[in-house]
């Protein structure tokens, strides 16, 4: 395999020509620095995490830990599944939650299927990260260039659509001995992605940050040996963002920090890469475009994910027209 120049890995075949299989779990928690009127203000949140893992197929499931929930918005818990070349979301809410009590007829979870092997970024369920650690070899592997999706948060993204925009950059990135990522480095090319509602698109940073700087890093900070392989026990995943104080030399300062600690790794038993739905949910299969006389994509409640046979029978049977998606960025 050709090395590129923002390319570094060792072994580029699976581990011990055998795939993976583990569950890992433990806690990862987000903190950052907020400015308030009385002054600068630490923000932690924390969610337990449970990653399983079966070769190409995964599954991430994370659970709100804070009794505070500002930053999970009335979730209960958040899943995601892949069989290697689709994923499947799940949102589960809280129905205790104060916040949803005075809402008639809401129904308590959601959930979206898509093409890809990969989360585009990230939410307050944190996949991406843990993705990264514990997901991404065969991704990585059989990536054709250096470019990634930037560990940014996804804004405004409900589960009727499509993902929303997310920002891909240039990285460098190593895999140790078992395939697992060592390291990640991404470097801004001076531009942000701008998202409103007309749509998103890609603006200047003013000086010194449009000849670019470096936007994040991700580091496994401890390992842990299971079924001969080395896997992350521990990272951290460091986003940097321009400052322009009122006074001094703007300077890139740390927007955010992600740490992750394994708690327990386990053989794996009964796994699915399907999220399992223990309500009727709502469901939207972006897999489909809609025509006439419906827009979007197909959406459903449901207690089980529909095949695509069984997608396509129901938009027959409406008299609704589709285009079947090959591509999703």
């Amino acid at each position: 395999m050709k090395i590129g120049p923002f390319l570094s890995m060792q072994n580029p075949n699976q581990t011990n020509d055998h795939e993976p299989e583990f569950q890992v779990e433990g806690e990862i928690v987000y903190s950052a620095e907020i400015r308030e009127p009385s002054g600068p203000k630490q923000v932690k949140h924390s969610r337990r995490f449970v990653v399983a893992r079966k070769g190409q197929q995964w599954k991430i499931w994370t659970a709100n830990l804070d009794k505070d929930d500002r930053f999970a918005y009335g979730n209960d818990y958040n899943e995601m599944g892949c069989d290697g070349a689709k994923i499947f979301e799940l949102k589960s809410f809280d129905e205790n939650n104060p916040r949803l009590s005075s809402v008639a007829d809401i129904i308590t979870a959601q959930g979206r299927l898509r093409l890809g092997d990969a989360p585009a970024g990230f939410d307050t369920d944190f996949f991406y990260p843990l993705w990264i650690a514990y997901c991404s070899s065969n991704h990585f592997l059989s990536l054709k260039d250096n470019r990634i999706a930037a560990p940014l948060f996804i804004i405004a993204d409900s589960f009727l659509g499509a993902v929303p925009p997310t920002l891909v950059l240039p990285a460098k990135w190593k895999l140790n001995d078992s395939n697992f990522i060592s390291e990640i480095a991404w470097h801004s090319e001076g531009t942000y992605l701008h998202v409103d509602d007309g749509g998103s698109r890609l603006e200047k940073y003013p000086p010194p940050f449009d000849v670019g700087f470096l936007h994040a890093t991700f580091e496994t900070t401890d390992r842990i040996s299971f079924s001969e392989m080395r896997m992350p026990s521990g990272f951290v995943l460091k986003v940097f963002a321009p400052n322009w104080p009122e006074e001094g030399e703007a300077k890139c300062i740390v927007s955010y920090t992600i740490e992750a600690t394994v708690q327990s790794v386990h053989p794996l038993h009964d796994f699915s890469f399907l999220p399992g739905l223990t309500k009727k949910t709502r469901i939207t299969d972006t897999r489909y475009r809609l025509g006439y006389p419906c827009q979007g994509h197909p959406t459903y409640a449901s207690l089980a994910w529909m095949t695509e046979e069984e997608v396509e029978a129901k938009n027959k049977s409406l008299g609704i027209k589709y285009e079947k998606q090959t591509l999703q960025s």
